[in-house]
């Protein structure tokens, strides 16, 4: 498959009134969200429910996409055998691209990202500015947990985007650097 292609997926939400308090509505949110990161690693996300993943991915991709189907056959099934009633499966599906489109689908990703690339390196550069209030927090622990996450998914798309040409890649080292500056010197000072 050329350059790459887009997953676009439709998943099934937890939001049925006939799932309401019931165990069911925890079960399909919790598959709804794992499914959703699964998804959204292979790639970079364009707009809603479409990711730009490249083409040498795909033997990965339809093992993410087998995954996500298994798990909501599984959930899905035990909800239509206690209650009697059928839902609809998630709709996943993997289109490839020509060049032009590519570009076009790239184009779309490296604007979303640089928007939150931006919210990212403002919201971290704000802790930075107020980094003896966070010191003094009792949210101390939670906060360099939040960092950490944050610097893994920057981390994974970095990946992701040098894979598929979107020239981000310093900015998002930048945010990587300044996490981690603002990580140390929260540790510094606890």
């Amino acid at each position: 498959m050329g350059a790459g292609c887009i997953v676009v997926y439709d998943l099934i939400s937890e939001n049925w009134g006939v799932l309401k308090n019931t165990e069911y509505v925890h079960k399909l949110r919790a598959a709804r969200i794992r499914a959703t990161e699964l998804l959204h690693r292979l790639g970079v996300l364009c707009t809603e429910s479409v990711i730009l993943v490249n083409g040498s991915r795909l033997q990965e991709v339809n093992r993410v996409i087998d995954e996500v189907k298994q798990t909501y056959d599984a959930i899905l099934g035990e909800i239509e055998k206690t209650l009697g009633i059928a839902f609809p499966r998630p709709i996943i599906r993997v289109l490839g691209l020509t060049t032009e489109q590519y570009d076009a689908f790239r184009e779309m990703a490296e604007r979303r990202l640089k928007e939150a690339l931006d919210a990212n390196i403002d919201r971290v550069s704000s802790l930075s500015e107020r980094l003896e209030d966070v010191r003094g927090s009792a949210n101390v622990k939670n906060l360099l947990t939040s960092l950490r996450k944050l610097r893994r998914e920057w981390i994974k798309i970095r990946e992701n985007v040098v894979a598929l040409g979107i020239p981000l890649k310093d900015d998002i080292d930048y945010l990587i650097q300044l996490i981690d500056d603002v990580m140390a010197n929260i540790r510094g000072g606890v």
